[in-house]
């Protein structure tokens, strides 16, 4: 093969693989900084002993997608882990209902250091799609009704 053939085609693939990695970047960075959903804290709860930490946050995928209300769980103090690209925090994530109306919120209360106990009176159980009754050591309670 020709010598000045052959160096236009090694250039011709280290320029592709240039471009595929500052593409490969480029949409890294966009896409973790615009992320696909939002996630809004409306409260934040300490349990009696000091231990564990339930947050009540909104969470909205897009304009046309509808508002979600959900409680996550973790270790009072830790940070609250968002999903890198998507946006959502659902580590620790125990309670999950679409919202009717924007800014349905629940009521968290810690009954013992070991139990949460969440009223939604407003909450549809069609609309509730996630419903744990036990998250590590800490039991869950709910109540639907008014």
């Amino acid at each position: 093969m020709d010598p000045f053939i052959r160096k236009m085609i090694l250039g011709g693939v280290a320029f592709l693989g240039t471009m595929l990695l500052m593409g490969g970047a480029a949409s890294t960075i966009y896409f973790h900084n615009r992320p696909e959903c939002s996630e809004t804290v409306a409260s934040d709860l300490i349990s009696p002993d000091g231990r564990w930490s339930a947050t009540l946050m909104e969470r909205r995928c897009g304009e046309e997608s509808p508002f979600y209300t959900h409680v996550n769980l973790r270790r009072a103090g830790d940070p609250i882990h968002v999903a890198y690209f998507s946006g959502r925090s659902e580590e620790g994530e125990i309670f999950l209902a679409e919202e009717e109306t924007q800014n349905m919120w629940p009521q968290l209360q810690w009954t013992s250091p070991g139990e949460l106990t969440i009223h939604c009176p407003r909450c549809r159980p069609y609309l509730v799609e996630k419903r744990d009754q036990r998250w590590g050591p800490i039991s869950l309670r709910y109540h639907f009704e008014p």
